[in-house]
């Protein structure tokens, strides 16, 4: 979250009201808690009386299942639990019986009543992550301008999930948000950034959220037709507001993309880039105006100067990099939830040379739950770039450091620390640090799995 044109008092009063605000709508649409109002929803018979934001949340999601029929809807509960079965199994679910599944939950009468606010699921489960998370980032924006009035600029992000209203940071036009690129390396450079003005941006695709049942990965976009999985490798929404934005991310995701690209087309304030299954590109006619000049740090709010690094030796070779390999396993718990990751490189006496990524689904609030490197990260001032990106599911990921600092400076040969670490709400804690003496010759170093972290392995050398 940034808060621009400000005290610091402000700032932290905007970002406290956020916060709550997001604290308590976990309590009413989360779909991984039991004591929520969802959840009670979910095993209620009969007529359910909901809270106003349940109900507008089911609503919008009723009335976006029959404005992009086949490609949205928030019925999807029974599938999503079959889903989460075969990746417990490891086997493939049968094809028949989540179309059987999908058709039942799509001919369902769900009833809706507005005067007493009631809702008669008529044995439908819903899930509705696919509204409910740009909801709640809409909805945090607008506390925190309630409690800051007078700023002049709010951005919030959840999970890749951004919302940004007013002034943008000193010096830019508009919100300034990178895209991820879809590479194999988690930091790997946006493909593009895109200028964000009193608008949302969300971003869904294959890789990072997949579910892996034995060896396979399946997208964990799911047809309502069918209950299979999208094969749309990328979808990126621009919307008025964040819930529009990831509904229609959605959407498209299950959609042909020209199909999609049309939709897009028609409907005022939306504009999207999608990259099917085959890595074809397509984008709606306003794409383009929205597309911002790279640069070599696109999406830094500020730029604080680290703590002096290694003693200055000889330089980095030109061409090396490393390359940094690690692994979320798969942790059987209650209440498990995708993990909170930090890779960042330091020196020999423990400052921060660079913070290479950093994942979670609902910063600032969890931060310091990687304290090794929240701490290093605070001493000298924080500084996050805002890439919106799917959040990170079970399996192995890479990342790569080029060799500079994290104000862009080439670092020099000398001896230092990768650092994975890795964090859970209601799990453990995982800190994996591999030392690597980087000279003037290729060098690979490893470090075993922990609680909640695979092996980690990282190799210096020549970029491929």
């Amino acid at each position: 979250m940034a808060v621009v044109g400000s005290d610091a008092a402000t700032a932290s009063g905007a970002m406290l009201a956020a916060r709550r605000e997001i604290d308590r709508l976990e309590l009413v649409l989360s779909g991984w808690r039991d004591d929520s109002e969802l959840a009670a929803l979910n095993r209620s018979t009969g007529a359910f009386r909901a809270s106003p934001d349940l109900f507008n949340v089911i609503s919008a999601c009723e009335s976006l299942r029959a404005a992009c029929p086949g490609a949205f809807s928030g019925r999807l509960g029974s599938i999503e639990s079959v889903w989460k079965s075969a990746v417990d199994k490891g086997v493939t679910p049968d094809g028949t019986d989540l179309t059987s599944l999908a058709r039942a939950a799509e001919a369902a009468n769900v009833r809706i009543e507005l005067a007493s606010h009631t809702i008669n699921r008529n044995g439908v489960t819903f899930a509705i992550d696919a509204y409910a998370k740009g909801y709640i980032v809409d909805a945090a924006l607008a506390a925190a301008r309630r409690a800051a009035p007078n700023v002049a600029g709010v951005m919030v992000d959840i999970g890749g999930d951004v919302a940004c209203s007013g002034s943008a940071p000193a010096g830019e036009s508009a919100w300034r948000v990178g895209v991820a690129n879809g590479g194999s390396a988690e930091n790997a450079a946006p493909m593009t950034i895109v200028a964000i003005e009193n608008s949302a941006i969300a971003t869904s695709g294959t890789g990072a959220r997949d579910r892996l049942v034995g060896a396979t990965a399946h997208s964990h976009n799911l047809s309502p037709l069918t209950g299979a999985p999208s094969s749309t490798r990328l979808v990126t929404v621009t919307a008025p507001s964040a819930g529009q934005a990831d509904a229609m991310a959605t959407a498209f995701a299950a959609l042909p993309a020209n199909k999609a690209v049309a939709i897009a087309n028609a409907r005022p304030g939306i504009e999207a880039r999608i990259v099917d299954a085959g890595g074809a590109v397509f984008t709606s006619v306003g794409w383009s105006s929205a597309i911002q000049p790279m640069r070599s740090s696109p999406v830094r709010y500020q730029v604080v100067a680290p703590r002096a690094g290694t003693a200055r030796s000889a330089a980095w070779p030109a061409g090396f990099e490393v390359t940094i390999n690690y692994e979320i396993p798969v942790v059987q718990a209650y209440r498990t939830k995708p993990p909170f990751v930090a890779i960042f490189i330091t020196n020999e006496a423990g400052d921060l040379i660079r913070t290479i990524t950093h994942l979670g689904n609902r910063p600032p609030r969890y931060l310091d739950s990687n304290y090794v490197w929240y701490r290093a990260f605070a001493a000298h001032g924080g500084d996050l770039a805002a890439v919106t990106r799917p959040s990170r599911a079970p399996g192995q990921y890479s990342a790569v450091w080029d060799g500079k600092d994290d104000v862009g400076s080439a670092v020099a040969q000398g001896r230092y620390i990768i650092n994975v670490e890795i964090s859970r709400e209601h799990g453990g804690h995982s800190l994996q640090a591999i030392p690597l003496m980087l000279g003037a010759a290729p060098v690979s170093g490893a470090a075993a799995g922990q609680t909640e972290s695979g092996p980690a392995a990282a190799h210096y050398g020549k970029a491929q």
